[in-house]
């Protein structure tokens, strides 16, 4: 019923834009998702650099193997984060499809070389998806079958590197295999991005989606893609369901048995993970989702989604800032860190003061059981 309501909603908002396109052209649109994809990938560069220096030089507990898993994560949100704001991804839905492209005028490289840029952000959005994935299932292992974690150990952690990438390769080459463009398409969409968009449709680097033909007969080339994203999206979101739910359940059982302090770190990441359920969902999940099966349903509808990439955007800092706030490690390295650095200032470049480290108690309150020079 929710989901009706929502159809309802955005068809009448999509003729509003129709009619109202005069009055507010769509490049205003266009300029504020490239306005959040900019603000996305300088928060996301900084918080990865901020991430990965904190994990090598500050925060020393042993995470074991998901210290590896975490800087791998957090690059590959980078990689995501900068593989938006690059090649700008735009999608405009249409009744029974969409059209996924790239405006050529605002890029000096040729459609080509767009078009590969097109095919792997998709492949980096797969990866992300099935990466988020393989992090709820170390969590999960490290509770309830601790001795399967080898495999998440030394050149193992390759394998996972390689699944992740491996999925996202399937879901560029869909992209690439399924929604390739053809003269159905090009007559079924091309008035539309003309006239909102002036751009001839056979000139732009792209692809498109159009699930049924004018008559109604399915086009089953372009329904494949719609069922391989669902296999890839649905078996990444009943892992994290599976891993997230039996860990919430179990898990005041299971580290009633650790020691104080690996209680505490299981603890901090659980309440992390639970966070990166919900994130994503909204996020990541929710915007695809509504993306690919709005054309299943044949609405008479015209209207700009890609707008719904600007939360891809936002994404990887907010992951990363999850985990900075939420885990006390890290949240005490910063605190270390700007400690250290107005030591510096004040002293004039000379740290002739000491700076304490904290470390986490049992309750995650900070304490300062030694002193070391400032850096």
């Amino acid at each position: 019923m929710f989901f009706i309501q929502f159809l309802s909603v955005l068809n009448k908002e999509a003729y509003q834009f129709e009619s109202s396109s005069q009055t507010m052209p769509y490049y205003e649109l266009d300029e504020l998702t490239r306005f959040i994809a900019k603000i996305g990938f300088i928060f996301t560069s900084l918080l990865v650099l901020l991430f990965i220096f904190l994990t090598i030089y500050f925060v020393k507990r042993d995470f074991g193997s998901y210290r590896n898993l975490l800087i791998a994560f957090s690059i590959l949100g980078f990689s995501f984060s900068s593989s938006e704001y690059i090649v700008h991804p735009m999608i405009h839905s249409y009744s029974a499809g969409f059209v996924f492209f790239t405006n050529p005028q605002t890029s000096i490289v040729s459609n080509d070389v767009m078009k590969i840029g097109l095919v792997f952000f998709c492949g980096i959005y797969g990866s992300t998806v099935c990466f988020i994935a393989v992090q709820f299932m170390y969590r999960y292992l490290a509770l309830f079958d601790a001795p399967k974690i080898k495999w998440f150990e030394s050149w193992r952690i390759l394998l996972w590197c390689c699944y992740s990438l491996s999925i996202g390769i399937l879901w560029a080459i869909g992209i690439h295999w399924f929604l390739e463009i053809d003269d159905f398409s090009i007559d079924y969409f091309q008035q539309g991005v003309r006239q909102i968009y002036g751009l001839e449709l056979s000139s732009i680097p792209g692809f498109t989606s159009v699930i049924y033909t004018r008559k109604g007969d399915v086009r089953w080339r372009n329904l494949m893609c719609t069922i391989e994203m669902t296999m890839i999206i649905g078996m990444q979101y009943m892992i994290i369901c599976f891993c997230g739910r039996k860990m919430s359940t179990g898990m005041k059982e299971k580290i009633s048995m650790l020691s104080e302090t690996s209680r505490r770190l299981h603890t901090q990441f659980f309440k992390s993970l639970v966070l990166q359920i919900v994130v994503p969902t909204f996020l990541l999940f929710l915007p695809m989702i509504i993306i690919i099966y709005l054309p299943l349903f044949n609405l008479e509808f015209s209207f700009p989604t890609g707008i719904l990439f600007s939360a891809f955007a936002i994404y990887p800092a907010i992951d990363i800032a999850i985990i900075l706030y939420i885990v006390c490690d890290y949240r005490n390295a910063i605190k270390y860190v700007l400690e250290s650095m107005k030591t510096l200032c004040i002293s004039g470049g000379y740290a002739s003061q000491e700076v304490s480290f904290p470390i986490c108690t049992t309750n995650n309150q900070m304490i300062y059981p030694h002193h070391t020079t400032g850096v």
